[in-house]
């Protein structure tokens, strides 16, 4: 799998948004505090309202004088009486007075300091009515504003809407960025999720092709691995399973000929139809012929399936691999006489070592030099050899005989393929190599054929030294 380069890391992105969030954090609370300040400064100055009240004097002698419009302005209004009752107002009346004394209107008169706290008041004659102005009291409305309990209840309120607002921007801002991020991050899972659920259905050509953050792409590149795999493993099952049902195809022809065979002499001899002696023996040595026929092919594909079975073992041991193939030969020797086959076996003098089953490698071993005889005609060379490598010991196997079409070099080793492509019931199993390739390979070697057509074969085992 390739590595994702140049790809952002998740890691950083949790870092922008850690940053960003301290941030916004630190904005809320210069947000609070500047509206905090700000509207507690606001509630402890004086209002131009209030200043206007205390510097400006709208209460003059001259009723003529009167600043009615600035009165007003400031929450002030004027009253006129009728017989010491309010009969007119100018302005907006803001205490519950509707009738004066006679000593009230003297007072207001004489003193306009003198009524109450809240308003200052002044009494004015003209035009034989009496009117009574009345103005906020400057001085009294910022002390009350200015109370503790004014105060405090100010101050609550601007602490209330600062944090409000600090919160409010705080949360927005936040939102804004983790929906943001988890985009970015949901959009790639969505698509493994939906590469996962495609897999499922048993679409394994499903390949993931985005590029987003390096912990995500690794997961991409794992999935699309696994399902390559997979994929693989698919192929793989069908190619096992069409091999299966070959090899039961096979199985089937190969035995059913000998036993068809059998029971055709067989029957010939039940039903008496053998006229002679001399033919009734011939029939007998058929029957046996075909029975050991039956009983190889039986014995070869017992060897086959036990040597496929994941449960089987090798128990090797240490071998010096000269004396190895001094005993097989010796073994088969008469064979190759009787073949009248040319022979060499060819052993370095320095010691060669191996961890081998004996017994399953002389069997494989053999089946290559018994597949030597069996296929080419006497006088032919065959040769036996032993060479090393760095790590290897190699075993060659080689003649000078007919040779095997240079197209089946690979698949010569798998089950009932032959090397003249066809299938005589005095041919071998198609078994001999698969069951050699499966011995080498438990002894964690290889096999590989180099043969062509009239060019003779040559086979290579390596297997691991013991150093």
């Amino acid at each position: 799998m390739k590595k994702a380069k140049g790809n952002k890391s998740l890691l950083r992105l949790f870092f922008i948004n850690y940053t960003f969030s301290l941030i916004i954090f630190i904005v809320a609370i210069g947000i609070f505090i500047s509206i905090s300040i700000v509207g507690l400064a606001s509630n402890l100055s004086v209002t131009d309202r209030e200043i206007r009240l205390m510097e400006e004097n709208f209460l003059v002698e001259d009723f003529e004088k009167l600043d009615v419009e600035g009165i007003l302005e400031v929450g002030g209004w004027i009253e006129r009486l009728e017989d010491n009752r309010v009969v007119e107002i100018i302005g907006s009346k803001r205490d519950n007075i509707e009738e004066y004394t006679v000593l009230n209107v003297i007072s207001e008169y004489e003193n306009y300091d003198s009524f109450g706290k809240k308003y200052n008041s002044r009494a004015y004659l003209h035009d034989s009515f009496v009117y009574v102005v009345k103005v906020p009291n400057g001085e009294y409305l910022l002390n009350k504003r200015l109370d503790d309990k004014t105060l405090g209840e100010s101050f609550r309120g601007t602490i209330k809407y600062s944090l409000t607002v600090s919160i409010g921007f705080m949360v927005i801002t936040m939102c804004i960025l983790f929906c943001k991020s988890i985009k970015k991050v949901e959009a790639p899972l969505k698509k493994i999720e939906n590469g996962i659920q495609t897999m499922i259905n048993g679409d394994y050509t499903i390949r993931l092709s985005f590029k987003t953050y390096k912990e995500i792409d690794k997961i991409r590149e794992s999935f699309n691995y696994m399902v390559s795999k997979l994929e693989e493993a698919e192929a793989s099952k069908k190619v096992a399973e069409e091999s299966k049902k070959n090899m039961i195809r096979d199985i089937t022809h190969d035995i059913k000929t000998p036993i068809t065979s059998i029971m055709g002499y067989s029957r010939a001899l039940y039903d008496g139809k053998v006229e002679s002696h001399e033919e009734e023996k011939r029939y007998l040595q058929y029957i046996f012929n075909k029975t050991l026929r039956l009983n190889y092919l039986i014995n070869e594909l017992f060897v086959f399936t036990k040597l496929e079975s994941s449960e089987y073992k090798v128990y090797p041991k240490i071998e010096e691999m000269g004396n190895f193939l001094r005993e097989v030969v010796a073994l088969y020797y008469g064979e190759i006489e009787e073949a009248e086959f040319e022979f060499e076996l060819i052993i370095p003098e320095n010691e060669i070592y191996c961890n081998i089953d004996f017994k399953e490698l002389e069997r494989a071993v053999i089946n290559l030099m018994v597949n030597s005889l069996k296929y080419n005609d006497k006088g032919t060379t065959l040769i036996i050899e032993l060479k090393e490598d760095v790590e290897k010991a190699v075993i060659i196997i080689r003649d000078d005989g007919i040779g095997i079409n240079k197209e089946l070099n690979e698949s010569v080793f798998k089950e009932f393929v032959r090397g003249d492509s066809s299938r005589q019931t005095n041919g071998g199993s198609g078994l001999g190599l698969a069951i050699t390739k499966r011995i080498v390979e438990l002894h964690n070697g290889s096999i590989s054929l180099r043969s062509e057509i009239n060019k003779g074969s040559e086979f290579t085992i390596k297997l691991p030294k013991v150093k």
